[in-house]
C-alpha cells in the first residue's frame, strides 16, 4: 500500500496536468487549488527525512531562479543625457 503522502503527491502531479490542459478558467482555478492542497498536506505527512529533502530541493531551485541577478540590479526611470 502506498503511503498517504505519495498518494496526494501524485493527485498534485495529476491536477497540475489537468490545469494546464483545461480550457475554462474556472476548471483550471479548481485543478490548481486542488494542487496546492494535495502539495501543503502531502508535505505535512510525510516523514521528516523526506520534508528535509523537499526543503533543500526548494533552497536549491531558488539558487537557479532566471530573474534573481536582474531583480537586484538598479534600475533608474529618468532618462539617460544624450549627444
Amino acid at each position: 500500500m502506498l503511503p498517504i503522502f505519495l498518494i496526494l503527491l501524485i493527485s498534485a502531479i495529476a491536477s497540475l496536468w489537468l490545469s494546464l490542459r483545461a480550457s475554462h478558467e474556472v476548471s483550471r482555478v479548481l485543478a490548481i487549488g486542488s494542487a496546492i492542497f494535495c502539495l501543503i498536506f502531502g508535505f505535512a505527512m510525510a516523514p521528516w527525512a523526506i520534508q528535509v529533502v523537499i526543503v533543500l530541493s526548494l533552497l536549491g531551485i531558488e539558487r537557479l531562479y532566471p530573474f534573481r541577478k536582474t531583480a537586484a540590479e538598479l534600475v533608474t526611470l529618468s532618462p539617460t543625457k544624450r549627444r
